[in-house]
């Protein structure tokens, strides 16, 4: 059965399909494909941006405010400027050290241009209301959505759990984005099966938001979890073929985060 990875060309923002063979390791069935959500959702190329709030001593983050009242607030002021925001709260054991963010906030844009002007219009509303709930300052990248697989994005509800991971922007590293998006998402998805992943998207990383600066990650993944324990069970037995893998398209490290969702919206 093939296996069909949404992409994204750099040169035209067009999107593409590509398709790989790829045996399912749940019940002989390969995982649902989407190309883009229904009604105009996240599409292969359209842009995005990452949020990134700092954890550690002394950091403070309200998940409750940011879900009931920022994200309403967001919602109203920018309408279809925004196709989709998800907020997600990182996740640590007992006893574990607490993650070093506090939140990762994830917007989708389907018109860079309206959505400037929204921000010119309403920015410093949202920039006021930050002190209901947070302490820390936000980091922000500019992306362009790569490549998916799986559930659309719509599909993620509040209380699902996205295994989110961060590959540092190293100048002297060469990500090698096709290749993830080619061989090392579909490879996780036959790794894993549908019974452990729902939908694995990536972005990559273009600059800061104003575009003067480079991007803090090269590239960012969300990795939706179906079953817990069915990716922990995968995760355990594939440990050491994902690493390998990995080495393939990156020399840097990834930052690898636990992560539920909190909250969400789709214009």
């Amino acid at each position: 059965m093939a296996d069909t990875v949404d992409r994204y060309s750099p040169a035209s923002l067009c999107r593409r399909r590509v398709l790989r063979a790829c045996t399912a390791i749940a019940a002989g069935a390969a995982m649902a494909r989407v190309l883009a959500d229904a009604a105009g959702g996240v599409k292969i190329g359209m842009r995005a941006y990452t949020a990134i709030f700092p954890g550690g001593t002394g950091a403070y983050f309200d998940h409750d405010y940011y879900r009931d009242r920022h994200l309403t607030m967001m919602q109203r002021l920018y309408g279809t400027a925004l196709t989709r925001v998800e907020a997600r709260k990182p996740l640590h054991a007992e006893g574990e050290p607490p993650p070093p963010y506090a939140a990762i906030v994830n917007f989708w844009i389907p018109e860079p241009e309206v959505f400037a002007k929204a921000s010119a219009a309403h920015g410093q509303d949202l920039m006021r209301d930050k002190v209901h709930f947070t302490n820390v300052e936000q980091k922000v990248q500019s992306e362009a959505v790569f490549g998916a697989t799986g559930n659309s994005a719509s599909a993620i509800q509040v209380g699902d759990r996205c295994l989110t991971v961060l590959y540092p922007y190293d100048p002297a590293d060469r990500f090698d984005h096709e290749y993830y998006r080619d061989r090392h998402l579909t490879s996780l998805v036959e790794l894993f099966g549908r019974e452990a992943i729902t939908r694995i998207e990536m972005r990559k990383g273009l600059s800061s938001p104003n575009g003067r600066e480079p991007p803090l990650y090269s590239c960012t993944a969300n990795i939706y979890v179906a079953d817990a324990r069915a990716f922990a069970a995968a995760a355990r037995e594939n440990r050491q073929r994902v690493a390998d893998d990995v080495r393939r398209f990156t020399s840097v490290s990834p930052v690898s985060l636990l992560t539920e969702v909190v909250g969400a919206f789709d214009a």
